[in-house]
């Protein structure tokens, strides 16, 4: 897995906890602009992690509460494939 620095992960940790309140607060959009940046640099390093399936699943969340069954369904599947691969 790509090794992040402390200062790379708390930013992509924040990312992730400021779109959390903002879903909290009803503010999908922005929400989803905010799990950008997290989401792009998981997604990149040559191993999945549990922390990208987590982001995956609010952006389900954040899609279910759009309406958006169609992309809720598949992060919620693409989480779950992660969260499957690492435990075996």
């Amino acid at each position: 897995m790509k090794n992040y620095n402390t200062k790379e992960f708390l930013r992509i940790k924040r990312g992730y906890e400021q779109a959390a309140h903002l879903l909290a607060q009803g503010k999908c959009k922005p929400a989803l602009t905010a799990l950008k940046r997290p989401i792009r640099s998981l997604e990149y390093s040559s191993d999945k992690t549990l922390f990208l399936a987590k982001c995956y699943e609010l952006e389900a969340q954040i899609y279910e509460k759009l309406e958006d069954h169609e992309r809720s369904d598949h992060y919620r599947r693409e989480a779950r494939k992660i969260e499957s691969q690492i435990s075996g």
